[in-house]
Parts: C-alpha cells; sequence; structure tokens
C-alpha cells in the first residue's frame, strides 16, 4: 500500500493563502428624487426637508383660493349684470296672501349655469396641470411646498393629479375631515395624499 500524505487543513482566514470573502455587491444608490433632496422613501424626508404640517398647507390652499375665486368672482359679476334688466317680478295682493310673478329668469340662470360648471371645472384643471407639471400650485409655490410621489419622490403624473382632485373633493364633502387628518398624520398625509400616494414636503 502506498503511504500517501494526509491532506492539509485548510488555511485560517487570515493566513495569506487563504482565499478572500466573496465581496458583496454595491449598494444600489436611490433614485434622484426629482431634485428634491429625498433619500430613499420611508421613514422620512432627506435633511433639510420635512413633511409640511397643515396649518401651511391650509395657508397655501388659502392663496390658492384666493387666486382662481376672485377673477371668477368678477366674471361672475360681469355675466350676470346684462341679465338683470331682464328680470321682471309683479305683486299681486289677493285675499291677504301677496304673491309675485316674475319673468325673464331665463338669461340669469343660463349665466348662473355657466359659472356654475366654470366654479368646477376652473379649479380642477388648475390643480392637476400644477401638480403633474410643476409639483406644486401658485399658493404652494409661494410658501415653498411640492407635491411629490410617496415611493419616488418626483413629480406625479396627470392620472395621480386626478386622483389627488378627487380625494380632495371626498376629503371636503366629508366635513373637511379629510383635510384636517394632515394634523395629527404622522407623515401630515391627509386623504387625498393617501389616495394618491403622496406626500408635501417643504424646505427646513
Amino acid at each position: 500500500m502506498t503511504d500517501q500524505a494526509p491532506p492539509e487543513p485548510p488555511p485560517h482566514p487570515g493566513h495569506p493563502g487563504a482565499s478572500s470573502p466573496p465581496a458583496y455587491p454595491t449598494p444600489v444608490q436611490p433614485p434622484s428624487y426629482g431634485g428634491y433632496g429625498w433619500a430613499a422613501p420611508p421613514p422620512g424626508p432627506a435633511p433639510g426637508l420635512k413633511y409640511a404640517g397643515f396649518w401651511v398647507r391650509f395657508a397655501a390652499q388659502l392663496i390658492d383660493s384666493l387666486i382662481i375665486f376672485i377673477p371668477l368672482g368678477i366674471l361672475f359679476a360681469i355675466a350676470i349684470a346684462p341679465t338683470l334688466p331682464a328680470v321682471n317680478c309683479t305683486f299681486v295682493n289677493t285675499t291677504g296672501f301677496q304673491s309675485a310673478t316674475c319673468t325673464g329668469f331665463g338669461a340669469l340662470l343660463g349665466a348662473l349655469g355657466i359659472w356654475w360648471v366654470a366654479a368646477l371645472i376652473v379649479p380642477a384643471v388648475y390643480a392637476v396641470v400644477l401638480w403633474s407639471w410643476l409639483g406644486q400650485t401658485l399658493g404652494q409655490r409661494l410658501l415653498g411646498l411640492h407635491v411629490v410621489d410617496a415611493h419616488t419622490g418626483t413629480r406625479i403624473s396627470i392620472g395621480r393629479a386626478v386622483i389627488r382632485y378627487i380625494g380632495f373633493i371626498v376629503s371636503t364633502w366629508v366635513l373637511y375631515i379629510g383635510l384636517i387628518w394632515a394634523a395629527f398624520d404622522a407623515q401630515k398625509q391627509g386623504w387625498h395624499d393617501k389616495m394618491a400616494s403622496t406626500f408635501v414636503v417643504q424646505r427646513v
């Protein structure tokens, strides 16, 4: 029988002959987040940013309301002014009861209907276009707020902006609870933010 040398034990990990441990792949860097300085999504924004609180968001919404409804109010006055002279009411006293018969309401009701449609469409277009195009309405821009995608930190698409606006309307219908929710939520999200998966952030 031929004598065989016993196999050599494997080198100690610290020995020069030991093989190097496998290198872990370089971690993938988080996305750019649309220039808003975000790190990876949750738990929170990067240094220099914070979730925008309820009151600053309320102030931005108030500014936006003035931007939208002051011009609409002026247009409303211009639209109905020519229709008012055509309205004619006749009051008749019959057996102690006074009744009124009015004519000429057609043009007035038409002007009111057009203004009502404008009051529904203009705010929706204003919010959806600016959220998806600039990431902020004019009121939010004045106060340094940005609406961003909760998962990527980028500006939201027009479809997500539509969902967010629908959520905003729903939040106002329920006694504004959906908007007030942002005051108590850990990430300052209202119902419309949760529906559209968005955050509103502000530079510190």
